[in-house]
């Protein structure tokens, strides 16, 4: 996984800007219907992020549903331009999303497709690509939940 200590996820127009010190903790590649609503695209590509590393700067659009999981997750988009830059999900403690692509200087790594039972029908995913009809696989779920509840 890419090693960075410090990087930021900004939106279009430069208005909402998201700094991060730390190491992301997972990134994935999500196909559920509410990224694809959220972001517009197929599918997202994800980092996930400890919420004590991240720091908002601007004003942002928010949406709250609830997910898969029954617990709240929050939409964070540029309240100017309406790029989607984050999102926090209740069940892992206040974890933050981030979308790859708004990330500076960052090389997206995935270790998994989730939600793959969701998938649009003109997306391929490769072969060798590790995949999950619904969450993560147990073990990449339990540790995600032990780092995030930490």
């Amino acid at each position: 996984m890419t090693e960075i200590k410090n990087t930021s996820a900004r939106c279009e127009c430069g208005a909402l800007e998201l700094n991060i010190q730390g190491p992301p903790v997972v990134q994935l590649v999500c196909h559920c219907s509410d990224c694809q609503a959220f972001t517009a695209m197929p599918f997202s590509d994800i980092v996930f992020f400890k919420p004590d590393q991240c720091h908002v700067h601007g004003q942002s659009d928010t949406m709250t549903i609830k997910g898969n999981s029954g617990f709240d997750k929050t939409h964070y988009s540029c309240a100017s331009c309406q790029t989607p830059i984050y999102v926090t999900l209740a069940v892992l403690n206040g974890a933050v999303a981030v979308i790859a692509s708004q990330l500076s200087g960052f090389t997206f790594e995935p270790e998994v497709h989730i939600w793959t039972s969701e998938k649009a029908n003109n997306v391929t995913i490769p072969v060798e690509a590790i995949q999950s009809s619904g969450l993560p696989p147990k073990a990449l779920s339990d540790a995600m939940v032990a780092t995030f509840w930490h």
